[in-house]
């Protein structure tokens, strides 16, 4: 499974009733964490420096501020410079206000360094997101592009298990988002491979509901999907997040708590989707770009330009890595030889990097790699290496 253990940018927390746990490398210190519950009371202003996520337990709550609460936080969260996780901790009894938007809404037995995980995982997303929009723009579409299976059909969910409740599932959830089910893990990673789905949901006992889960998360394509286990007993939410759950319904839920925590993972599963697609596009496109001598100046440009501008919002930069042979103890004396190794160059870089990181060639400057992260740089380049010390050239 495909997890992330640091945050991609650092700031303060802004809470209501729980304070997300700090890394063990530290964040931002403490005394700028922003306790929501003190600053409603006050009636003040948030302050306007990014947070790294904003989590709410609603049990902290009272009826009597409830609505009023979310009135207050929901449009400065609108005004932020650029998106950030928001959790919604909540019960099965909790209830929820209607059409409530918000990155993730989970039980709140979730264990700290699970929520930690979390924010880590939806930090990536949003940048992978903004990144494929990003690219979407400037580099437009290839015709006839078609897309793997995974990646195409309708908003759906998928319920493995037997346990007889399907058709509460179907009416727990939109009639616009379809509900398949599936009687095991291995028809469950089949089905999946066939067609797409935005979110599971293992309605199971306890062994066999590990079981499916672990299935689903060795499969590399699967294992960013938000994936909800069923509990029947008090003592299993904390192992079901351990070993893979994004979110656990545990107990007799209150309908409309159940479609909000449902129709949350379907929109994360969806964004999370699109952006794979269009990834996957731009990464042809840009291989394509190799055929023609490489990406012209202009698009590259305008590409730095409009993702620098995008990462300074989070106080992120970005990093350029020139992949000359020099650069890799490399001499070469002849054309022929530069482009050999060019290539070599690149296929290696784009095989150890992120699918949102950008790896093409250049006119006029010749493979790069573009990182968001300065640590990628010498993590990338010792990867390389690494792979040039075992390659004949």
């Amino acid at each position: 499974m495909d997890l992330e253990t640091s945050l991609s940018w650092r700031g303060p927390y802004w809470y209501a009733g729980r304070r997300p746990q700090r890394s063990s490398s530290g964040d931002s210190p403490e005394d700028l964490d922003v306790a929501l519950l003190k600053m409603f009371e006050r009636g003040s202003r948030l302050p306007t420096a990014l947070p790294a996520a904003i989590v709410v337990d609603v049990d902290c709550l009272k009826d009597t501020r409830y609505e009023s609460f979310f009135d207050w936080l929901l449009p400065q969260i609108g005004e932020l410079a650029c998106e950030v996780p928001f959790y919604v901790l909540t019960g099965s009894e909790d209830s929820l206000p209607e059409g409530l938007q918000a990155t993730a809404i989970i039980d709140r037995v979730v264990p700290d360094d699970i929520l930690l995980m979390l924010i880590c995982i939806h930090q990536r997303a949003l940048l992978r997101s903004e990144e494929a929009q990003l690219r979407r723009r400037i580099f437009g579409r290839i015709p006839g592009f078609g897309s793997a299976p995974h990646h195409s059909g309708t908003s759906s969910l998928l319920v493995v298990g037997l346990s007889g409740r399907f058709l509460e599932w179907q009416d727990a959830i939109d009639q616009k988002f379809e509900v398949v089910g599936a009687f095991d893990g291995n028809m469950a990673v089949e089905f999946m491979s066939q067609r797409a789905f935005d979110a599971v949901v293992i309605d199971a006992p306890f062994f066999d509901a590990i079981d499916y889960m672990q299935q689903i998360r060795r499969d590399a394509r699967f294992a960013g999907l938000p994936v909800l286990a069923v509990c029947e007993s008090e003592e299993d939410p904390v192992s079901l997040f351990r070993n893979g759950a994004s979110d656990v319904l545990a107990g007799e839920h209150r309908k409309e708590t159940l479609s909000s925590r449902l129709t949350c993972a379907i929109r994360f599963g969806k964004r999370r989707r699109l952006t794979d697609r269009i990834l996957a596009e731009s990464h042809l496109w840009l291989q394509q770009r190799i055929n023609d001598g490489g990406l012209d100046i202009e698009h590259y440009s305008n590409y730095l330009e409009s993702c620098s501008n995008a990462l300074a919002l989070r106080g992120l930069d970005l990093w350029e890595m020139r992949l000359e042979p020099e650069n890799f103890g490399f001499s070469v004396t002849t054309v022929e030889d530069l482009n050999d190794l060019n290539a070599t160059l690149l296929s290696i870089a784009d095989a150890t990097s992120r699918d949102e990181d950008f790896v093409c060639l250049i006119k006029g400057i010749g493979p790069v790699a573009v990182l968001k992260n300065e640590a990628g740089i010498p993590r990338l380049q010792k990867r390389i290496n690494a792979i040039l010390s075992h390659t004949v050239l």
